[in-house]
């Protein structure tokens, strides 16, 4: 089990201007290792979850992850990603800290510790500072309560641990709720897409990424459906104004009691 939570740092130089700082970390509740931990200069959703996609990466992934009930833990993104890696996320029970016991004992640590030393200014310096430190000291000093070094306990049990899947990327993308037209479209952030006539009326779940979303995979009752592509808004003009002028063409046939052939052809005589 990892237990997470975000410690206020200190005042950081970034672009010019002086920033409060925050530090997201992730501490293994057996050994005492931190997976990960990096200062931002943000505590919303998408910080924390950068600093968890980069937990997972190095440590592989945990059985429960412990968490507070702050907005960034008690996001949809944060629930609907734990449970496509098969990831137990607790929330601790409001007014009670006792089950977060380790990691607000390692950000003592890390106050007295790392901070309390370090001279430098920027945000670059300050997380290029705690990694020396979490690394090269942190780890390779043995825990009083467990008699090892987090690094040893840690790597003891190697049997136990869960590898990452090699797309771990794709369970982070991100999950949009939308319902078919009648027409088959589906509108996502302003782009419209065709959908697979099954799903109709239905209401699907999409999932892209926010940096590329030239791929759109759809969902509907836990099944894939396939990527949906956007609607050509282009082709579907030319393909009206075609429509139109056929409609046009009808229209003046009609009037005009013409059936084709040659308008210069003589008349038949009556």
């Amino acid at each position: 089990m990892w237990q997470s939570d975000v410690m206020h740092g200190p005042m950081v130089e970034f672009g010019g201007k002086m920033r409060k700082s925050y530090l997201i970390a992730f501490i293994d509740d057996h050994s005492r290792l931190i997976p990960h931990s990096e200062f931002y200069l943000s505590e919303a959703t998408v910080s924390y979850l950068d600093a968890f996609k980069n937990a997972l990466l190095k440590r592989g992934l945990p059985r429960k992850l412990y968490v507070d009930n702050g907005a960034a833990f008690r996001s949809k993104h944060l629930q609907y990603i734990t449970a496509s890696l098969n990831i137990a996320l607790i929330h601790a029970r409001p007014y009670k800290p006792q089950g977060k016991g380790k990691i607000e004992r390692w950000f003592k640590t890390v106050r007295s510790c790392f901070l309390s030393t370090f001279k430098g200014k920027t945000l670059n310096e300050l997380n290029g500072a705690l990694d020396v430190w979490v690394n090269e000291t942190y780890h390779l000093k043995k825990h009083s309560s467990t008699g090892q070094t987090p690094f040893e306990r840690f790597t003891s049990e190697m049997e136990c641990l869960r590898a990452t899947p090699e797309n771990l990327q794709d369970h982070f993308r991100t999950v949009s709720r939308r319902k078919v037209a009648k027409d088959r479209t589906i509108t996502l952030n302003g782009k419209l897409y065709e959908a697979p006539v099954a799903l109709i009326g239905k209401q699907v779940e999409l999932l892209y990424h926010n940096e590329d979303q030239s791929h759109v995979e759809i969902r509907w009752a836990q099944k894939s459906y396939g990527t949906i592509r956007k609607v050509d808004l282009h082709v579907n003009c030319k393909v009206k104004r075609d429509r139109n002028s056929n409609t046009d063409m009808q229209t003046l046939t009609d009037r005009t009691g013409y059936q084709g052939g040659s308008l210069l052809s003589p008349r038949k005589e009556e």
